[in-house]
């Protein structure tokens, strides 16, 4: 694992419009971002005049349907509502429809695969606003309800609970699809940045190119990246978003009630939390680091007992236990030395931030209680001094409430994007590298054929020229590591790095066949018709199949249809010898071998090697017995210095 420092900067955020953008706005746009940008605002500029339009509709409504309401009951919301109808806000409101509209007119064609999350972000928004005006209304019920209970003004708080119960069941409806469609969004757009990073995981074979056994790959568990991150991202940016702009929204208006009641109390409150926020700026960034470090770790030590899953076998024949237990325990010591830091910084977080919550008493009660003792306000606004300030406090702390979902947040597009920019690097070196050049044709032909390791450092063979009549056989030979199973991928189409032009079979009737085979989670039945479907075979052709190459027990055995790990089931050679049963059911013109028989004895080897000559099927092989020779009629030899010789037997 690539051992990268994490760095809250600039380039943070230059990975977060990367990865976040592309689901709202093409990237490839000019000036994509600031388009974007405006289209957000004048999204939010578009609710606003929808719901000045709706206030004004709600206003007119009630004073037709229930004019003693609004003229004793809520005298002020109705003055209010003539304060708005007097300014220019309807001209106002007007001219920002259109423009919203002309807007993205405008960038149609550029938003037509993106509709739904612009109609999401505007029903989130359009959601957002009733929430708001809602904790706003009973601001001034708990006002007024407190306020009859402490003059023991019966009728006044009948009247005003009755209004309680009405906005919370308005609320109910309103608050419940609000918080539906937040998670109905993170779903959508989770599915679509996971198949926008799937897609581009699977092209360019880049899956196979961050293989560690092919490269040395700087991303680390993609499978984790791609499953966890995103939805971390994908969860954390949205709800990080509508936080702050419902605190935005959330100051705007309660600010307004609290600067009404006490000036000083609303400023000491900005003092107050703007030190907060400063202290909590400076632990976040120590703990985003922490944060990023612990998921490394942890993926760390994943991988360490994976790989002794994957390897117990071994692991058991060569008596490594020992050895093993030390290296896994050594990756988990690390990650918990490096948790053992986060639970000391987690514990000054959670000190400074129950502390900061509950010291915000002092100021309400030592700057609102003199005015309810001098008769300056009622008992009332008390209350909704209480209720302001602590919503305003609450939007203004968003960053220290959230520190640990911002380190996990900032940690995960650190990783993304990361892995994006491996991706684009792998799509543009793809896209601008010579490549193999790959012909359909009746026998296998290198012509002018250099292959490379994938980061073009080293050259394993370089101007090979051979054609294979019909009817040769052609096996490959050298030194361990000198790149003989890499020119054997380069036939299978695995491996382009390189230049010249291979002529092969085409891909369909063509059988790859690795020193491990491929066994799928299936049945018997599945695993001997792969890579073809089972409907195109009976069982009694599989049986014929699997007696021809030694495995007639095995359908004895076994339901056709039973489901089991094959892999554990079969040893390396029975697994080898079901993949030649595969050859015999597909019965394809064309085999690359890659030592696919080098856990059989003698014997089978000479069978399956039998089956292919009676077959007519054509192959290449890379093995090491020299028994192997008798079965090709032409050799090639990859020598030192990218240098080869050719033999014909």
């Amino acid at each position: 694992m690539a051992n990268q420092t994490f760095q809250f900067n600039k380039e943070l955020l230059e990975r977060f419009v990367n990865i976040a953008q592309p689901y709202f706005f093409p990237l490839k746009v000019k000036n994509s971002t600031t388009i974007l940008m405006l289209l957000l605002l004048s999204s939010i500029l578009f609710v606003m005049a929808i719901c000045y339009f709706g206030l004004i509709s709600i206003g007119a409504t009630l004073q037709y349907f229930y004019p003693v309401f609004m003229d004793q009951v809520a005298p002020s919301f109705k003055a209010y509502l003539a304060n708005l109808q007097s300014t220019k806000l309807t001209l106002i409101s007007s001219f920002v429809i259109a423009f919203s509209a002309v807007l993205f007119k405008l960038n149609i064609h550029h938003l037509k695969e993106r509709i739904k999350p612009w109609l999401l972000i505007v029903a989130i928004l359009l959601l957002l606003f009733c929430v708001t005006g809602l904790n706003v209304s009973l601001s001034y019920v708990f006002r007024f309800l407190d306020t009859s209970l402490n003059t023991r003004e019966q009728a006044a708080f009948w009247e005003f609970l009755w209004v309680y119960g009405l906005i919370v069941l308005i609320a109910l409806p309103i608050v419940s699809l609000y918080r539906f469609t937040r998670l109905k969004f993170g779903r959508y757009w989770r599915e679509w940045l996971t198949n926008n990073f799937i897609e581009r995981y699977f092209n360019n074979r880049s899956y196979y190119i961050l293989d560690s056994n092919t490269q040395d790959s700087q991303i680390d568990n993609p499978d984790q990246r791609i499953s966890e991150d995103i939805k971390n991202f994908t969860n954390v940016t949205l709800g990080f978003l509508i936080d702050v702009l419902q605190a935005i929204l959330t100051i705007t208006a309660f600010s307004a009630i609290l600067w009404s009641i006490s000036k000083t109390l609303t400023i000491g409150l900005i003092v107050y939390v703007a030190i907060g926020t400063t202290i909590a700026i400076y632990t976040g960034k120590k703990m985003i680091k922490i944060y990023y470090d612990q998921l490394r770790l942890e993926a760390d030590f994943r991988y360490g007992m994976v790989h002794v899953r994957d390897n117990s076998e071994s692991i058991a024949f060569y008596k490594g236990e020992k050895k093993e237990v030390k290296t896994v325990l050594k990756r988990l010591f690390k990650a918990l030395k490096n948790y053992d830091l986060w639970i000391i910084w987690q514990s000054i977080v959670d000190l400074f931030q129950f502390s900061y919550s509950n010291l915000m008493r002092f100021p309400v009660y030592l700057l609102v209680a003199p005015l309810y003792f001098a008769n300056e306000i009622d008992f009332g606004t008390i209350t909704q001094a209480w209720i302001a300030f602590f919503q305003v406090f609450g939007a203004l702390s968003i960053v220290t409430n959230q520190i640990e979902s911002i380190s996990a947040f900032s940690a995960s597009i650190f990783r993304l994007g990361n892995f994006d920019k491996t991706l684009n690097s792998i799509s543009e070196q793809r896209g601008s590298s010579s490549k193999i050049e790959y012909m359909t044709s009746d026998c296998l032909e290198f012509e002018n054929v250099t292959v490379k390791t994938p980061d073009n450092n080293r050259t394993l063979i370089e101007n090979l020229n051979l054609k294979l009549d019909k009817g040769e056989k052609l096996m490959i030979v050298g030194e361990s590591g000198i790149g003989k199973s890499s020119l054997l991928r380069s036939v299978a189409g695995l491996w382009d790095f390189g230049v010249g032009r291979i002529n092969k079979p085409n891909i369909v009737n063509t059988m790859f066949l690795p020193q491990q085979p491929y066994m799928l989670l299936g049945s018997l039945r599945e695993q001997a018709c792969y890579p073809s479907q089972i409907e195109e075979f009976t069982f009694e052709d599989i049986k014929e199949a699997l007696e021809s190459v030694g495995l007639s027990q095995l359908a004895k055995d076994h339901n056709a249809d039973e489901v089991k790990d094959w892999s554990r089931v079969l040893s390396v050679g029975e697994q080898q010898r079901l993949a030649f049963a595969r050859i015999i059911i597909n019965k394809p013109s064309f085999v690359i071998l890659d030592e696919g028989t080098s856990a059989l004895d003698l014997e089978n080897e000479q069978n399956v090697y039998n089956i292919l000559d009676r077959l007519s099927i054509q192959y290449v092989s890379v093995g090491h017995r020299k028994e192997l020779k008798k079965f090709h009629n032409v050799v090639l030899t990859i020598l030192p210095g990218s240098k080869y010789r050719v033999e014909k037997i």
